[in-house]
């Protein structure tokens, strides 16, 4: 009721203007009629609730649920004052809430405070609301992700309510300084008693705006590779590729190198493949050229590339490089998988042998009979016989 008696106390409103004495005087003088009265205002303001039920949920249906209740609670608030006046009027006791007003008014300048602040704080509710609106706007539009959408959500409602609130300690001159310094000492001590969760955080908000993977991303950060399925202002969510779902801390994946995948639209596949020693080179690299040029996951532009890379113990090895597109984990076991197997069909078809290891064994000079009946000095060496 504060608030109400300020805004009488500003705009000079009278609780008996002159229409009042008048109509108590004349239709308001008897018990009876006083009874009658207060039983149609009681009906009236039964109906009032009613038809303010209905509206709100008219109103939630066509403007949502928040704007609704706002205006249910605001129409019970002016039913409710308008009762009490009307009985007050009714049963000639208007001079109870004068009394009450006036010992609840205050100077004009107070008031004046009062409702500027209610104002301000008003403002500050339908600026949050536009914002939000506006975010989830962007957000349908796919120019922000999940992640960045709740972010911006906490991000802009605490810069409103701040700038609000500092307005209105202003207002009611309420000196800033030490509410500063306090809070400056409250956030020296939650920086270090809470120094790693911070650190995540602020990481979360660097992901934020440097934006260096999206959800649905192929990603390795350290030794994690996969999916990211969500990005949270503490931890981001991968999903690898054995089913397994780990959370790597926002200042790790900062502080490590990181690779992304999908932010190219290909990928380069090496396989690895050995030739003989008295195998011709350049007939070797023309013959995977040609093996791996026309299979459906490699890409046409860049073409294959085949290169020397080193002279290994017992052939030399040659580097197959292929392009893929649409990188994934799939695809990419795809593409090996279909250039090992064409790589093969045309060494066969052309002759070119895949040189492998060779154990040989061979018996020693000397040889130690295993069964306990021979004897050592007649030993012969089953090899050997």
């Amino acid at each position: 009721m504060a608030w109400f008696a300020s805004v009488l106390l500003v705009v000079g409103f009278s609780l008996r203007p002159s229409p009042i004495p008048e109509l108590q005087r004349t239709y308001l003088d008897l018990p009876g009629v006083q009874l009658l009265a207060t039983v149609l205002l009681v009906a009236l303001l039964i109906a009032g609730i009613g038809v303010a039920s209905r509206v709100r949920d008219l109103a939630r249906r066509r403007r949502g649920r928040q704007i609704a209740e706002a205006s249910y609670v605001f129409v019970l608030g002016g039913l409710v004052t308008g009762g009490v006046y009307g009985f007050s009027v009714i049963w000639r006791v208007t001079y109870v809430l004068e009394y009450t007003l006036s010992a609840m008014m205050i100077d004009r300048w107070l008031a004046a405070q009062q409702l500027v602040t209610l104002a301000i704080a008003l403002s500050a509710y339908l600026a949050m609301r536009f914002v939000n609106r506006s975010i989830d706007k962007l957000a349908q539009t796919r120019a922000l992700t999940k992640h960045q959408s709740e972010v911006a959500y906490h991000v802009s409602d605490v810069a409103i309510v701040a700038f609000a609130a500092t307005v209105i300690l202003t207002l009611w001159g309420i000196d800033l300084t030490n509410i500063f310094i306090g809070a400056g000492a409250i956030t020296a001590v939650v920086a270090l008693t809470a120094r790693e969760t911070l650190t995540a955080m602020l990481a979360g908000f660097i992901l934020l705006f440097s934006r260096p993977f999206y959800v649905g991303d192929w990603i390795e950060v350290n030794e994690t590779t996969g999916i990211v399925t969500d990005v949270t202002i503490f931890t981001t969510k991968i999903q690898t590729f054995d089913d397994k779902h780990v959370l790597v801390p926002n200042d790790e994946v900062t502080d490590s190198q990181l690779i992304n995948y999908s932010q190219n639209d290909q990928l380069r596949v090496d396989v690895e493949v050995g030739i003989d020693y008295d195998t011709d080179i350049d007939r070797a690299r023309s013959v995977v050229v040609d093996a791996t040029e026309d299979l459906e996951p490699v890409k046409n532009a860049p073409n294959p590339q085949v290169i020397a890379t080193e002279f290994g113990e017992s052939a030399i090895l040659l580097e197959c490089r292929v392009w893929i597109a649409d990188p994934t984990m799939r695809r990419r076991h795809q593409a090996r998988t279909d250039v090992i197997e064409a790589i093969t069909t045309a060494f066969e078809r052309e002759g070119i042998d895949i040189p492998y290891p060779h154990r040989v064994h061979a018996p020693r000079e000397e040889s130690f009979p295993v069964d306990g009946g021979i004897d050592r000095g007649s030993a012969v060496s089953p090899l050997e016989d």
